[in-house]
């Protein structure tokens, strides 16, 4: 038994983003929730001023080092409502390996949020058609911009 577990942490190397995405798919996307508020009992109505958006984003590795799942959550008050959707992307990798911090952001803002971006968007339109409320209009982001 020892011998494997020695055998498995020299397969892990460390790994550049290049390296990386060459080997990463895209295995599920998964919605953590998906909600929305309509706000009718406010005393003075919300001013566009007081709209907030906020995108949160994490990364986690398997133990195997083998897998990777990064979670997005957007959280968005518009003049008419309160939303909030999270999702997760699972991703395998073919080999093992270890990544730097500077990897672990790239990926993130690369392939991570570039995945789930799509995902939260039409979660958000979708809850304020049935909100009967304004679609919110999420800023444009392209690959390599982050989470802000």
């Amino acid at each position: 038994m020892a011998g494997s577990s020695v055998d498995r942490v020299a397969a892990r190397r460390s790994t550049t983003f290049d390296e990386l995405s060459a080997v990463t798919e895209l295995e599920d996307v998964t919605f953590l929730e998906v909600s929305g508020r309509r706000l009718f009992d406010q005393q003075e109505p919300r001013t566009d001023a007081d709209s907030r958006t906020t995108l949160s984003v994490w990364l986690r590795g398997g133990d195997d080092g083998t897998t990777l799942e990064v979670r997005c959550r957007l959280e968005l008050g518009s003049a008419q409502a309160d939303f909030a959707v999270d999702a997760a992307a699972a991703f395998s990798v073919r080999a093992p390996f270890e990544l730097t911090p500077e990897v672990q952001q790239e990926f993130l803002d690369r392939i991570g949020v570039t995945v789930l971006y799509p995902y939260l968007r039409e979660a958000l339109q979708g809850t304020a058609a049935k909100l009967g409320v304004d679609t919110p209009v999420l800023s444009l982001r392209g690959p390599g911009q982050g989470a802000r």
